[in-house]
């Protein structure tokens, strides 16, 4: 790999190998980023992190080009899969906080990205400070250079009965939620990170529900328990969410950790806690889009107090009272559409130019968004 200078400072060397990921790790005027991975990780973890990268490798070939015991990098690899520094090359590898994934085979490791990724996973662990920090480095531009370029890093997947009969009989695999929810017989259901964050900070109390993100399939042998649901239970909480109004968004880890795109989980944000949204950015659009029928809009504004990114603004109304629809603000939730008492809105396909192409692997996204990322950075991008 380049940047290979073994008298640079680690932290230094580590920051540069995460900003090179798909993913991103943007570095900031203050340098909050270092204090993060130091606040996440020991001196001999980050010294190893430090020198990998998207390429994948078995424990015995990171140990002969680092120096180190093989036993040794094993022991720290499989200390940083939980906490999603290295994550593990394999169909079904994908890990959460305090599981280890079953992979057949010799295993491959390479660098794990900051969101999704260790982020998410130490600000289930950590404390306040780690949350002032991550806070920091957002308002430092950090959320910003991640969370902007596209494929984005988390695809919207509209609630269940937003879509029409018709449109759900030839609908993308990835969207098929009720289908992941009888593959599995146990679900890992996380709580919110976004919503900790907010909690520590002191910013608000907000009353909705703190578990919520995840609904991971999990093997049918694994123990029920407070983060482990069966099918029932987890299929309750999930239609329960949807009601609420909360957006389904699914890292695209999440929906392509499988043989081929298909919904296997994700967070399910609201615009009251979601770092996304409260941040003012969006998550990549699902491929359909709201059209409002104002003949059957009665003006009772559940659309308004529904909608994550305001494509119903309050502000914003007819003469006749009815609020406004402003699709260039939509992303294709369904989360207004459930909530409309009249039926006056419903989700429809975009244009086959604005169709957005599910990647197939994660590889795949990975190489769409360093394409678009090199291409912004050419004299004429945007």
């Amino acid at each position: 790999m380049s940047h290979n200078d073994k008298s640079e400072d680690i932290y230094e060397r580590l920051a540069y190998a995460l900003g090179e990921l798909p993913q991103g790790f943007p570095r900031t005027v203050s340098g909050v980023e270092i204090k993060l991975i130091k606040m996440a990780f020991t001196p001999e973890e980050v010294s190893l992190a430090c020198q990998m990268s998207r390429t994948s490798e078995t424990a015995a070939e990171i140990a002969k080009r680092v120096g180190m015991e093989e036993v040794d990098v094993t022991i720290l690899l499989e200390g940083l899969i939980p906490r999603k520094l290295v994550r593990l090359d394999a169909i079904g590898a994908a890990t959460y906080p305090g599981m280890a994934p079953s992979v057949q085979g010799e295993k491959r490791y390479m660098l794990g990205p900051f969101m999704v990724g260790w982020y998410e996973a130490n600000m289930r662990l950590l404390d306040k400070e780690f949350a002032e920090l991550f806070e920091q480095y957002v308002i430092e531009g950090g959320g910003e250079k991640i969370l902007a370029p596209r494929p984005g890093v988390f695809g919207v997947v509209p609630v269940r009965g937003s879509l029409k009969p018709e449109l759900m009989a030839v609908m993308e695999p990835h969207l098929d939620i009720d289908a992941h929810f009888k593959r599995h017989e146990r679900f890992l259901v996380m709580g919110c990170v976004c919503k900790r964050e907010k909690e520590l900070l002191g910013h608000h109390d907000c009353k909705l529900p703190m578990k919520r993100c995840g609904f991971i399939g999990l093997p049918p042998q694994t123990p029920l328990g407070e983060n482990v649901l069966d099918r029932e239970e987890a299929n309750k909480l999930f239609y329960e969410l949807e009601r609420m109004g909360h957006v389904h968004n699914g890292g695209f880890g999440f929906i392509m950790d499988s043989e081929k795109p298909q919904f296997v989980g994700g967070c399910n944000c609201d615009r009251c806690c979601c770092g996304i949204f409260s941040f003012g950015h969006i998550p990549q659009p699902s491929n359909y889009r709201v059209v409002k029928d104002y003949g059957k809009c009665n003006g009772c504004e559940s659309c308004v107090r529904r909608c994550p990114t305001c494509a119903h603004p309050e502000s914003d109304v007819r003469s006749d009272g009815k609020p406004v629809y402003d699709r260039a603000k939509c992303i294709g939730c369904g989360v207004c559409v459930i909530g409309c008492p009249s039926d006056a809105l419903e989700l429809e396909p975009v244009s086959a130019e604005e169709w957005f192409h599910t990647p197939s692997s994660m590889k795949e996204w990975e190489e769409m968004r360093l394409k678009n990322i090199t291409a912004e950075k050419q004299p004429g991008g945007q």
